[in-house]
């Protein structure tokens, strides 16, 4: 049923609780996990050119803490014999997961627990993926 399952990561306990549910799923089903990270990559309307004014530096030194998460990660899961592979993308956390399920049976995330209030002011990735997903999405509450 499910081969191919990927899993969004930010290092925060809620997407580590969402890991360990994907990892019980690839078990069962002998499934692969993909784990994405996405960093997000501002842009602000008194920059010039409606672009960043953060320094470019800065998300090389963002992508290099991600990509040793999503290392660590990947290595946790190969120890506990499940197949893994990581993905990371630059851009808008939910938009790239949406880009990216493509091909995937689901999408296992943690949920960010927000409250009623501040998800209607600010939203939040897990609720838009859920929105506007083609795939299941299973979203694990914190304990």
């Amino acid at each position: 049923m499910f081969q191919k399952i990927l899993v969004p990561i930010d290092g925060s306990p809620n997407s580590y609780h969402g890991l360990q549910y994907a990892v019980e799923i690839a078990k069962k089903f002998d499934a692969e996990i993909t784990l994405i990270h996405v960093v997000e990559q501002p842009s602000y309307a008194f920059a010039p050119s409606g672009g960043s004014v953060i320094p470019a530096e800065t998300f090389i030194e963002i992508e290099g803490f991600a990509e040793e998460l999503l290392r660590e990660r990947r290595d946790e899961l190969i120890k506990r014999e499940v197949r893994a592979k990581t993905l990371l993308k630059r851009g808008n956390p939910d938009v790239e997961i949406l880009k990216a399920s493509t091909g995937f049976d689901l999408i296992v995330m943690g949920s960010q627990g927000l409250s009623r209030f501040k998800r209607l002011l600010l939203g939040s990735v897990s609720n838009s993926v859920v929105q506007n997903s083609k795939v299941p999405v299973l979203i694990v509450r914190p304990e």
